[in-house]
Formats: structure tokens, C-alpha cells, sequence
């Protein structure tokens, strides 16, 4: 919202955004998801003989990591400035080089955030772990602020370090917690003597440079999805951006929460050879995913106008700003069922140290994502829209590969009778809810969704503040009431379960 408001989704912005994928590259390689699945199931193995071991091994790895990180950085730093004075260059794809490299020291960081946050995770603190972002955005947003009467080629300089600041203080907050963790088994002396590249090290190496070719694969997919879109039109890679920001929150807040909750667990059932847990823990989580997640891929659907109007619409951003971001939104909207049962999927053969088949998966996908982006955007000249549609359609691609080899390797379906009555229960609220809405949003609010359904370009979009806000909860009241009370009477046992925490929260 607050870049929206300051920048708008001008070319200088959208080169900002696609030097932040590129630098983010590296974050997906060596952080986050593909460093947990590489050290969680090695880790747990380590504390189950002896918690000293574990404390041992995970001090090891965090200083091999930093030394490997900072020479990795300093190694792009160089190949990238000489790429950005020797090479050429247009300007447009100079600036993006040189914010790119602006950007990379942070990556450090954030990677180090990816290994104390899957300590945590194992501890089963999972709030700092998720809360710890918040530093990272206040950041961001008190530069965004800052910044927004500079001109956008001239901000984007100063916002590109503020990324670097912003890694920092996200990766602080969780230090105190992880060394008070290690002391439990560590003397401060000990947490401070590291054996670099040690033999335990070693042995993660293997499962995590295979995860990586999986992820780096999807990230080098990632960085040409905003190349395809700068090819689209300067402002694509903007409107991806702001739409994808909506589409995850949904995805963090259910996928990624559920997947780094999942991991564990699931590692700990298959140390104690319990086949049958490491079953009921992989469909309950499929069942409580998707109660969560259909209804939000239909509110992305028959909420994203109002959605997308009341936090992006004002300041910079213009109408044609908003309608092309909420079909960008769309196109994601498509893919974020099998996104999340995706992330479920990979710690399921993580678990087992099953490393190659996730990898598999992701290259197929990633090649069939590439052909289609081509297609769409070079071929049919869909523009900066196509690029979502493509990612999601190899998201399913994606899904349907992992689900087939787990069932094949365990034996059985994965969706059995009850989960199957579970997912139809939850389409059925989930589809009366988004048809009710679409029909009280064009008849009584002034709602344009069904006019862009139906084709219409010509549609405006309110831009005073309190017309936006009436819309937006007007509308999502209306799903709200109408799903749940769907869920009740149809008996939707994993969306009752949502309602019940929710009323119990305040009374613990």
C-alpha cells in the first residue's frame, strides 16, 4: 500500500521490483525453504541421540553458512558490476543491475533468518518466526514514506538499501531466542568455537544442493516471469507485484505456516517409524488447508476488485493501475490451491530425506512454465496478466507430479473418502457464498467484478476513501455470513474447527 501510494506502478518502480526478484534469488537458494528441508531432518535426527549434538550441529552450520554466504555475495558482486560497466547495457536494464547489486548484501541476512527460524520451528516456537517480518516491512514502509516526494528513479536507490537495513533487523529478532536455545547445551565459549565445514555439515550438503537445484530452478523461472512481463509492457512487472502481494498473504498465512509446522512432526514420525502418523499428519493437514484456502481463492475471485481498490486505489495509482493488477490477481488466483498443497507435499518426502523427486518436479514445471509464458505473452500477446495465469497453471502441473509419486511411494491415496467429503462440503459454501456476492455487488453496491468477468474494459473504479471501505466490507460481510453459515449447515467439520479457535482465543 504504501509503495502503491508513494510510487504508483511507473517503469522506475517495476525495475525496482524486478532487481528485488533477482537479488531474491539467492534467498530461495540458500534460505528459507530449501536450508529448513536440508537441516531439519538432519537436526532432529542429532537432538533424538543427544541434544548436544543437535546444539553442536546447528552452531557448525550457521558460521559455514555465513563464510559460503559472504563469498557467494562478494562473487555475484563483482561478476555483476562488470557485467553493469563493460556489458552494454540499455539503461532500463542497467538500472535493474545496479539495484540488483545494491540489494545482494542483504541476502546474508535473510538466509540466516532461514536457518535460526527452522531452530525455532523445531522448538516449536513458531510465533517469533512469523512475527519477525513485521521488521522487515516497518522498515520498508517508513522508507516508502520517506522517499514518496523524491522521484521514483531517484527513491528507489535509497529503498534498495533500506532492503538491506530492513534483512538486518528481521534476522536480529530472532537471535536472542536462538542463542538462548543453544546455551541450553552450549557454554558461550562453545557457541563461539565452530568446526567449519564439519562432517555433519557434509552430510547435509547432498539433500540440500538437490533442493536447491529444485528451488533455483523455480527462481530462475521466477526472475523471467518478470522479464516476460517487462517485455509485456514497462509497468508488467508492477502490476505482478502488487497483485502477488495479496495472493500471498493467503499462501503465508496457510501454505507456508502449515508447511513449516508440517516438517517437523513428520520427521519425528519417520525417526520412530510411525507410517501411520506420518499418514494422518500429511491428510489432516490437506483437509485443514483447503477449508482454509478455497475460500480465500474464491474471495480473490469476488473480492479482489473491492480488495485491490481500497488498498492500492489513490496517490499514484492510476485506473488502468488497478484493473490490471486485479486480472494479474486472478491469474494467481488460479493456482493457489495446488501453490499450497505444493508446499505441503515437499516435506513430505523431505521428511524421508527424499530429496530428488520434489527436484524433478520443480524442473518439469519450471520447463513447462517457461513455454507456456512464451506462448502467452510472444505468441498470443496476452500481456503482463499471462505471466500469473502460466505460473499457476504449472502450479497444478506441480501438484498433480508430487501427489502422484507420494501416493505411489506410500502405497496409498492420498484423498481418501473423508477427505474427499471434507473438499466437497467446502467447494459447496465456498461457491455459494462467491455467486451471492457477485450478484450483491452488481445489483446493489456498484461492484464492477461481473463487468470485467464478462469482458468489459470501460469500468471506473471509486477513489474516495470511504466508498472503497462501504464496497469492501459491504461485500465481504455478505461472503463471510454466507459461507459460514453454508459450513454450518452442512456440517464443514474443518471450517467449524477455524470458527471454534477463533471464539475460544480471547477466553485463553
Amino acid at each position: 500500500m504504501a509503495m502503491a501510494f508513494a510510487f504508483g506502478s511507473g517503469p522506475a518502480i517495476a525495475a525496482f521490483m524486478v532487481a528485488f526478484r533477482f537479488a531474491n534469488a539467492i534467498r530461495r537458494l540458500f534460505g528459507e525453504g530449501t536450508l529448513s528441508a536440508g537441516f531439519i531432518p538432519h537436526f532432529e535426527q542429532l537432538r533424538g541421540s543427544e541434544p548436544e549434538k543437535g546444539a553442536t550441529f546447528f552452531r557448525d552450520v550457521l558460521f559455514t553458512l555465513t563464510i559460503v554466504l559472504a563469498l557467494v555475495i562478494l562473487l555475484l558482486e563483482g561478476i555483476l558490476l562488470a557485467v553493469w560497466h563493460w556489458g552494454g547495457l540499455s539503461p532500463d536494464n542497467a538500472d535493474i543491475l545496479f539495484l540488483t547489486m545494491l540489494m545482494l548484501p542483504g541476502i546474508l541476512f535473510i538466509c540466516l533468518f532461514g536457518l535460526t527460524s527452522a531452530l525455532l520451528q523445531c522448538e516449536r516456537r513458531y510465533f517469533l518466526t512469523g512475527f519477525a517480518p513485521v521488521g522487515f516491512n516497518l522498515v520498508w514502509i517508513a522508507s516508502a514514506w520517506w522517499l514518496r516526494d523524491q522521484p521514483p528513479a531517484v527513491a528507489v536507490v535509497s529503498l534498495s538499501l533500506a532492503i538491506v537495513v530492513a534483512f538486518l533487523v528481521q534476522w536480529f529478532w530472532t537471535l536472542p531466542a536462538t542463542f538462548s536455545i543453544l546455551q541450553r547445551s552450549l557454554t558461550r565459549k562453545e557457541c563461539l568455537k565452530p568446526r567449519l565445514f564439519s562432517l555433519e555439515f557434509r552430510q547435509m550438503i547432498k539433500p540440500f544442493l538437490l533442493g536447491a537445484i529444485g528451488v533455483g530452478a523455480v527462481q530462475i523461472n521466477s526472475a523471467l516471469d518478470a522479464v516476460f512481463a517487462r517485455c509485456a509492457s514497462l509497468e508488467g512487472p508492477a502490476y505482478l507485484w502488487y497483485a502477488i502481494r495479496i495472493e500471498q498473504l493467503p499462501l503465508a498465512l496457510f501454505g507456508i505456516a502449515l508447511s513449516s509446522a508440517l516438517l517437523p512432526p513428520l520427521a519425528r514420525a519417520i525417526r520412530e517409524k510411525a507410517h501411520e502418523r506420518y499418514l494422518q499428519l500429511i491428510r489432516f493437514a490437506f483437509r485443514q488447508s483447503f477449508s482454509l484456502i478455497f475460500p480465500c481463492t474464491m474471495g480473490l475471485f469476488v473480492l479482489g476488485v473491492v480488495g485491490i481498490n481500497l488498498l492500492y486505489g489513490r496517490g499514484d495509482f492510476t485506473q488502468t493501475s488497478t484493473y490490471q493488477t486485479v486480472l494479474c490477481l486472478w491469474g494467481y488466483g488460479l493456482g493457489l490451491v495446488p501453490a499450497v498443497f505444493v508446499l505441503l507435499l515437499a516435506p513430505a518426502f523431505y521428511a524421508e530425506k527424499d530429496y530428488r523427486l520434489p527436484t524433478i518436479a520443480s524442473l518439469i514445471s519450471v520447463g513447462c512454465n517457461i513455454l507456456l509464458t512464451s506462448l502467452f505473452v510472444f505468441g498470443l500477446g496476452w500481456g503482463a496478466f499471462s505471466v500469473s495465469v502460466a505460473t499457476s497453471l504449472c502450479a497444478w502441473l506441480n501438484y498433480f507430479t508430487l501427489s502422484w509419486a507420494l501416493a505411489k511411494k506410500i502405497g496409498v491415496p492420498l484423498i481418501n473418502r473423508e477427505v474427499g467429503i471434507s473438499y466437497l462440503k467446502t467447494v459447496t459454501c465456498g461457491v455459494i457464498a462467491a455467486v451471492a456476492v457477485l450478484a450483491v455487488g452488481h445489483y446493489l453496491v456498484g461492484d464492477p467484478t461481473l463487468d470485467i468477468f464478462l469482458g468489459e474494459q470501460a469500468v471506473a473504479f471509486p477513489r474516495d476513501v470511504s466508498t472503497q471501505v462501504l464496497q469492501f466490507i459491504a461485500l465481504s460481510g455478505v461472503f463471510v455470513l454466507i459461507f459460514f453459515s453454508y459450513a454450518w449447515m452442512l456440517g464443514a467439520e474443518e471450517v467449524l474447527q477455524f470458527c471454534r479457535l477463533l471464539t475460544r482465543a480471547p477466553e485463553r
